[in-house]
């Protein structure tokens, strides 16, 4: 459902309170976006006209639409908001008071920035993730795209994935037109796999250049949402037929670990540590022998790194209180 529609109004109009499973929202920063092409140099013949500027009262617009953001979110539901800082306090503030409650501030570093001569230049947009109140479940696919035992030379890459600060380029095309701005469909794809399931319902209040929407059908959700400008809405929405639902999915692999999370017992320790030590007896290197344990025994890449640790550990404090292991028991 992709409507032509103010979104204040088209969500009174067309969704029911609590439907929605994940809203991901990038609303105009109320910053002379529509003058935008000067500074990036974009040719007039790839940039939709029609870009409708948000209203003056930044705040009590944003408390409107965040107040429909709320009504139509499920209990168990998630939200992001994408913001610059000139008016990112009236979001904070109108979130604060329609009782949402922060998961996680998020930094999104891109590329590069305007060049400016007399400040810093700005190369990152804030992401505000919420979710309606501090004991609600939300849904979080924490091995959506990367599994506990997945390394690079900077460590975990699940960990480096987790980290509040993303760090995902912004999309040039030579091709296709846009909207003033666009989203990155890395950068939606992250909040979508992470936030959501196949079939759950995505919804965006500012389409813009459909990114959403088109991400969302990809990954076999169902998309909803709202765009202002007709010759926007009527390129984009074109466009969105030819997306086939769920063809990003071949992609999207679950490499959680099969006993994530499961309690070991004394028994599958001992085993778990001789399959290690039989692995490094055929010169295996240690992160491969880690590996390779951690796929037989379903379990994660630092899950089996600790257990050994521990395993050591006490194996130093019983050889400090006399015990040979060579010697069958023995004591020195």
């Amino acid at each position: 459902m992709i409507f032509n529609q103010d979104c204040i109004q088209g969500a009174k109009d067309h969704i029911v309170d609590g439907s929605v499973d994940l809203l991901i929202c990038d609303p105009p920063f109320g910053i002379g976006e529509s003058g935008f092409d000067k500074h990036y140099k974009r040719k007039k013949d790839k940039i939709i006209d029609g870009y409708v500027e948000a209203p003056q009262d930044y705040a009590k617009w944003s408390e409107l639409w965040i107040t429909e953001a709320y009504r139509v979110l499920k209990d168990n539901g998630s939200f992001y908001v994408v913001s610059g800082h000139t008016n990112l306090v009236h979001i904070l503030n109108a979130a604060t008071k329609l009782n949402f409650h922060m998961i996680n501030h998020i930094i999104w570093k891109f590329n590069f920035g305007v060049f400016t001569k007399k400040k810093f230049v700005t190369s990152h947009y804030h992401i505000l993730y919420y979710k309606k109140s501090e004991k609600a479940e939300v849904k979080f696919n924490q091995h959506c795209r990367f599994g506990s035992q997945e390394r690079d030379i900077e460590g975990s890459l699940l960990y480096q994935d987790l980290e509040d600060v993303w760090t995902i380029n912004k999309e040039y095309t030579t091709n296709e037109k846009i909207n003033n701005n666009k989203l990155p469909e890395e950068l939606i794809k992250k909040m979508i796999l992470y936030s959501s399931e196949e079939n759950d319902i995505v919804c965006d209040f500012f389409l813009g250049n459909f990114t959403t929407a088109v991400v969302a059908k990809k990954l076999n959700r169902q998309p909803v949402g709202f765009e202002l400008n007709p010759d926007g809405f009527a390129y984009h929405s074109e466009s969105l037929k030819n997306v086939i639902n769920g063809c990003d999915l071949s992609i999207v692999t679950n490499i959680s670990p099969s006993n994530q999370g499961k309690r070991i017992s004394g028994e599958e320790k001992e085993v778990i540590v001789s399959a290690y030590l039989n692995l490094r007896s055929k010169s295996i290197s240690k992160k491969d022998a880690i590996m390779q344990v951690g796929e037989k025994f379903g379990r994660g890449y630092f899950s089996i790194l600790n257990l050994l640790e521990k395993s050591a550990e006490n194996r130093q404090k019983i050889q400090r209180k006399g015990v040979c292991f060579d010697c069958e028991g023995q004591t020195n």
